[in-house]
Protein backbone atom coordinates (compact mmCIF):
# COMPACT_ATOMS: atom_id res chain seq x y z
CA UNK A 1 0.00 0.00 0.00
CA UNK A 2 2.81 2.05 1.05
CA UNK A 3 4.50 2.14 -2.40
CA UNK A 4 1.73 3.85 -4.31
CA UNK A 5 2.27 7.50 -2.44
CA UNK A 6 6.15 6.96 -2.49
CA UNK A 7 6.14 6.39 -6.12
CA UNK A 8 4.11 9.43 -6.74
CA UNK A 9 6.76 11.70 -4.41
CA UNK A 10 9.72 9.82 -6.66
CA UNK A 11 7.89 10.99 -9.83
CA UNK A 12 6.39 14.32 -9.27
CA UNK A 13 7.88 15.80 -5.90
CA UNK A 14 4.80 16.16 -4.18
CA UNK A 15 2.48 13.41 -2.42
CA UNK A 16 3.60 10.86 -0.23
CA UNK A 17 2.30 12.56 2.81
CA UNK A 18 -0.85 13.51 1.91
CA UNK A 19 -1.79 10.42 -0.27
CA UNK A 20 -0.46 8.10 2.34
CA UNK A 21 -1.70 10.00 6.03
CA UNK A 22 -5.42 9.21 5.81
CA UNK A 23 -5.05 5.83 4.38
CA UNK A 24 -2.62 5.23 7.47
CA UNK A 25 -5.06 6.77 9.65
CA UNK A 26 -7.42 3.63 9.38
CA UNK A 27 -4.47 1.37 11.04
CA UNK A 28 -3.09 3.84 13.60
CA UNK A 29 -3.74 6.95 15.71
CA UNK A 30 -3.55 9.93 14.16
CA UNK A 31 -0.90 11.41 16.58
CA UNK A 32 1.36 8.13 15.87
CA UNK A 33 0.85 8.83 12.30
CA UNK A 34 2.15 12.36 12.02
CA UNK A 35 5.75 11.38 13.26
CA UNK A 36 5.86 7.77 10.93
CA UNK A 37 5.01 9.97 8.29
CA UNK A 38 8.01 12.68 8.71
CA UNK A 39 10.63 9.89 9.57
CA UNK A 40 9.37 8.40 6.51
CA UNK A 41 9.25 11.63 4.66
CA UNK A 42 12.82 12.06 5.58
CA UNK A 43 14.42 8.70 4.59
CA UNK A 44 12.88 9.15 0.77
CA UNK A 45 13.73 12.83 0.73
CA UNK A 46 17.23 12.65 1.68
CA UNK A 47 18.15 10.26 -0.91
CA UNK A 48 16.29 11.71 -3.94
CA UNK A 49 17.95 15.33 -2.48
CA UNK A 50 21.35 14.22 -2.99
CA UNK A 51 20.47 12.70 -6.64
CA UNK A 52 18.65 15.76 -7.43
CA UNK A 53 20.92 18.60 -5.69
CA UNK A 54 22.18 20.11 -8.90
CA UNK A 55 18.61 21.28 -9.82
CA UNK A 56 17.53 22.59 -6.30
CA UNK A 57 17.22 26.21 -6.32
CA UNK A 58 18.64 26.72 -2.91
CA UNK A 59 17.66 30.74 -2.43
CA UNK A 60 14.31 29.95 -2.48
CA UNK A 61 14.29 26.73 -0.32
CA UNK A 62 16.19 29.01 2.34
CA UNK A 63 13.40 31.50 2.87
CA UNK A 64 10.60 28.69 2.56
CA UNK A 65 12.76 26.85 5.72
CA UNK A 66 13.28 30.53 7.71
CA UNK A 67 9.27 30.49 7.44
CA UNK A 68 9.04 26.98 8.38
CA UNK A 69 10.90 27.20 11.78
CA UNK A 70 8.86 29.97 12.54
CA UNK A 71 5.59 28.42 11.85
CA UNK A 72 6.57 25.04 13.26
CA UNK A 73 6.17 25.89 17.00
CA UNK A 74 2.45 26.86 16.57
CA UNK A 75 1.70 23.77 14.73
CA UNK A 76 3.34 21.66 17.41
CA UNK A 77 0.62 23.42 19.89
CA UNK A 78 -2.12 22.36 17.71
CA UNK A 79 -0.72 18.82 18.11
CA UNK A 80 -0.41 19.03 21.60
CA UNK A 81 -3.97 20.61 22.68
CA UNK A 82 -6.04 18.71 19.90
CA UNK A 83 -7.61 15.01 20.72
CA UNK A 84 -6.76 12.08 18.43
CA UNK A 85 -10.31 12.29 17.17
CA UNK A 86 -10.39 15.79 16.00
CA UNK A 87 -7.05 15.66 14.68
CA UNK A 88 -8.20 13.00 12.13
CA UNK A 89 -10.71 15.28 11.06
CA UNK A 90 -8.38 18.25 11.15
CA UNK A 91 -5.90 16.32 9.06
CA UNK A 92 -9.13 15.04 6.52
CA UNK A 93 -10.27 17.91 6.32
CA UNK A 94 -7.32 20.07 5.60
CA UNK A 95 -6.41 17.67 2.84
CA UNK A 96 -9.51 17.84 1.28
CA UNK A 97 -9.29 21.55 1.49
CA UNK A 98 -5.58 21.51 -0.43
CA UNK A 99 -6.73 19.23 -3.33
CA UNK A 100 -9.58 21.29 -3.98
CA UNK A 101 -7.83 24.45 -4.38
CA UNK A 102 -4.71 23.10 -6.14
CA UNK A 103 -7.44 21.55 -8.99
CA UNK A 104 -9.30 25.01 -8.78
CA UNK A 105 -6.95 27.98 -8.09
CA UNK A 106 -5.69 29.68 -11.58
CA UNK A 107 -4.93 32.98 -9.85
CA UNK A 108 -0.94 33.45 -10.02
CA UNK A 109 0.86 34.10 -6.67
CA UNK A 110 4.18 36.13 -7.18
CA UNK A 111 7.39 34.79 -6.78
CA UNK A 112 8.85 37.29 -3.91
CA UNK A 113 11.15 36.86 -0.56
CA UNK A 114 7.61 37.87 1.23
CA UNK A 115 5.28 34.97 -0.41
CA UNK A 116 7.87 32.09 -0.04
CA UNK A 117 8.69 33.28 3.36
CA UNK A 118 4.72 33.08 4.35
CA UNK A 119 4.62 29.80 2.49
CA UNK A 120 6.88 28.64 4.30
CA UNK A 121 5.26 29.52 7.90
CA UNK A 122 1.99 27.81 6.59
CA UNK A 123 4.01 24.50 5.32
CA UNK A 124 5.78 24.67 9.18
CA UNK A 125 2.23 25.12 10.93
CA UNK A 126 0.91 22.37 8.46
CA UNK A 127 3.53 20.10 9.16
CA UNK A 128 3.77 19.47 12.48
CA UNK A 129 -0.26 19.99 12.80
CA UNK A 130 -0.98 17.26 10.70
CA UNK A 131 2.22 15.87 9.20
CA UNK A 132 1.43 17.98 5.49
CA UNK A 133 3.74 20.59 4.69
CA UNK A 134 3.13 20.04 0.86
CA UNK A 135 -0.35 21.45 0.22
CA UNK A 136 1.26 25.82 1.11
CA UNK A 137 3.81 24.75 -1.17
CA UNK A 138 2.38 22.62 -3.88
CA UNK A 139 -0.11 25.79 -4.80
CA UNK A 140 3.10 28.10 -4.32
CA UNK A 141 4.85 26.47 -6.96
CA UNK A 142 1.24 26.14 -9.17
CA UNK A 143 2.35 28.75 -11.90
CA UNK A 144 6.32 28.75 -10.82
CA UNK A 145 8.67 29.63 -13.87
CA UNK A 146 10.65 26.53 -12.84
CA UNK A 147 11.37 23.44 -15.10
CA UNK A 148 9.29 20.57 -14.08
CA UNK A 149 12.64 19.24 -13.57
CA UNK A 150 13.71 22.19 -10.95
CA UNK A 151 10.18 22.16 -9.24
CA UNK A 152 10.31 18.20 -8.65
CA UNK A 153 14.01 18.82 -7.26
CA UNK A 154 13.32 22.45 -5.17
CA UNK A 155 10.47 20.34 -3.82
CA UNK A 156 12.40 17.22 -2.86
CA UNK A 157 14.87 19.99 -1.14
CA UNK A 158 12.50 21.90 0.80
CA UNK A 159 10.68 18.45 2.13
CA UNK A 160 13.62 17.42 3.28
CA UNK A 161 14.73 20.27 5.44
CA UNK A 162 11.63 20.75 6.77
CA UNK A 163 11.20 17.05 8.13
CA UNK A 164 14.70 17.53 9.90
CA UNK A 165 12.65 20.70 11.20
CA UNK A 166 9.65 18.87 12.22
CA UNK A 167 11.64 15.95 14.14
CA UNK A 168 13.66 18.33 16.18
CA UNK A 169 10.80 20.11 17.24
CA UNK A 170 9.08 17.20 17.96
CA UNK A 171 11.94 15.91 20.51
CA UNK A 172 12.20 19.38 22.22
CA UNK A 173 8.76 19.00 22.71
CA UNK A 174 9.24 16.26 24.43
CA UNK A 175 7.41 13.54 21.95
CA UNK A 176 8.09 9.58 22.29
CA UNK A 177 9.76 8.94 19.08
CA UNK A 178 9.85 4.83 19.57
CA UNK A 179 7.07 3.77 18.72
CA UNK A 180 7.14 5.84 15.32
CA UNK A 181 10.23 4.46 14.60
CA UNK A 182 8.93 1.08 15.03
CA UNK A 183 6.19 1.42 12.52
CA UNK A 184 8.58 3.20 10.23
CA UNK A 185 10.87 0.09 10.12
CA UNK A 186 7.54 -2.15 8.62
CA UNK A 187 6.78 0.78 6.18
CA UNK A 188 10.07 1.57 5.06
CA UNK A 189 10.57 -1.18 2.44
CA UNK A 190 7.55 -0.34 0.60
CA UNK A 191 8.93 3.15 0.66
CA UNK A 192 12.00 2.62 -1.06
CA UNK A 193 10.33 0.26 -3.44
CA UNK A 194 7.91 3.17 -4.55
CA UNK A 195 11.11 6.04 -4.62
CA UNK A 196 13.34 3.16 -6.96
CA UNK A 197 10.37 2.46 -9.30
CA UNK A 198 9.71 5.91 -9.78
CA UNK A 199 13.31 7.06 -10.02
CA UNK A 200 13.17 4.91 -13.29
CA UNK A 201 9.87 5.22 -14.49
CA UNK A 202 9.76 8.91 -14.09
CA UNK A 203 10.66 9.79 -17.89
CA UNK A 204 7.66 8.00 -19.55
CA UNK A 205 4.82 7.76 -17.13
CA UNK A 206 1.98 9.89 -17.93
CA UNK A 207 1.89 11.72 -14.71
CA UNK A 208 -1.61 13.91 -14.88
CA UNK A 209 -3.41 10.85 -15.62
CA UNK A 210 -1.29 9.16 -12.52
CA UNK A 211 -2.43 12.31 -10.45
CA UNK A 212 -6.54 11.67 -11.79
CA UNK A 213 -6.35 8.45 -10.11
CA UNK A 214 -4.80 9.55 -6.87
CA UNK A 215 -6.66 12.72 -6.42
CA UNK A 216 -9.91 10.31 -6.72
CA UNK A 217 -8.43 7.92 -3.70
CA UNK A 218 -7.77 10.64 -1.83
CA UNK A 219 -10.86 12.37 -2.12
CA UNK A 220 -12.97 8.97 -1.43
CA UNK A 221 -10.67 8.05 1.64
CA UNK A 222 -10.91 11.67 3.53
CA UNK A 223 -14.69 11.48 3.06
CA UNK A 224 -15.17 8.13 4.47
CA UNK A 225 -12.68 9.05 7.43
CA UNK A 226 -14.83 12.09 8.33
CA UNK A 227 -17.71 9.62 7.89
CA UNK A 228 -16.54 7.39 10.09
CA UNK A 229 -15.43 9.46 13.01
CA UNK A 230 -18.86 11.49 13.33
CA UNK A 231 -20.72 8.77 12.49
Amino acid sequence: MFSLPAYLQAVTGFGLVIVAAPLLMFFYDPKLVIPVMILLASCGNVSQTLLLHRDIHWRIISFLILGAILGQPIGFQIFSLVPSHYLKILISVVVLLSLSIMQLRHQHIRECRRNTLITGMLAGIMATTTGMAGPPVAIYFAYTTMTIKELRATSIGFFFLSNMVSLTTFLVGGVDMAPAFNEFIYLLPGLIGGIILGQLTFRFLPVPLLKKVIFGLMYFTCFYTIYTVIR
